[in-house]
């Protein structure tokens, strides 16, 4: 199983809406791929109509190393995605790892996934927009790191030090980490766009990946339909950019 993370320390990048639909078109090719939400927000979660605050969710998975890890995960609506959710409880599940310090804080989410490597050809995690005990977990646990970029005036912003702490991870905790680039998200032809995607060549060369996500408002209307938009809407701009990004960096 690949595991891959999509993160931004920066929030309203379209983290869960690319996790989705990455997830989506692997799905559609045949793939079995398992999601993790550890967004507390759950937006991931809710858009695949799995949110509860009864069941076990991500956190108990972090919490609990006795917990048998197949009991969290759930089935979608969908065929080959099943999902690993979380709730606004995640939002307490740092200040716990914290304090417990009968085992290690950084590599429980790269325990736990042991336990399902052979049952998945991919998996997606969607990071929280911050560089918590949470977020490393994940970078931990994952071969391969994407980034998503939406092109404003603060696109640059936090990036640099983004990029200096997955060195850091890789080299303190999980050697195999690779940086696979980043991608840009709500595209525009504006002339600022331009200006600022010629900035990130020049900073990150060929880890900036050629296709780019457009401005659709079908991605908007996907996430009401509680459904990710290249099964929604098949021919929407979105749709055909993601599954050009999916044959990219697959």
């Amino acid at each position: 199983m690949k595991k891959i993370s999509i993160m931004n320390i920066k929030g309203g990048v379209a983290k869960t809406t690319s996790t989705a639909n990455l997830g989506a078109c692997l799905s559609q090719k045949g793939y079995k791929v398992l999601l993790i939400d550890l967004d507390p927000q759950s937006n991931l979660t809710k858009l695949f109509k799995t949110y509860s605050m009864e069941d076990l969710q991500i956190s108990n998975v972090l919490l609990d190393k006795s917990l048998d890890i197949h009991k969290v995960i759930k089935k979608t609506d969908f065929e080959n995605i099943d999902i690993i959710p979380a709730n606004i409880n995640l939002i307490f599940t740092e200040r716990n790892i914290l304090v417990d310090n009968t085992r290690s804080q950084q590599n429980r989410l790269s325990k736990a996934l042991s336990k399902v490597n052979e049952k998945y050809d991919y998996c997606l995690i969607d990071c929280p927009p911050s560089l918590n005990i949470i977020t490393v977990n994940a970078l931990c646990a994952s071969d391969e790191i994407f980034v998503p970029i939406k092109i404003d005036k603060f696109a640059l912003d936090g990036l640099e030090y983004l990029l200096e702490r997955i060195e850091e991870i890789k080299d303190e905790f999980n050697p195999n980490l690779n940086f696979k680039g980043c991608f840009i998200t709500m595209d525009s032809a504006t002339t600022v766009n331009k200006l600022i995607k010629q900035e990130l060549k020049n900073l990150l060369g060929d880890k900036l990946f050629n296709t780019t996500i457009k401005q659709n408002v079908k991605v908007i209307e996907s996430t009401f339909e509680e459904c990710p938009v290249v099964f929604s809407n098949k021919k929407a701009r979105a749709s055909i950019n993601y599954k050009e990004l999916c044959k990219e960096v697959f």
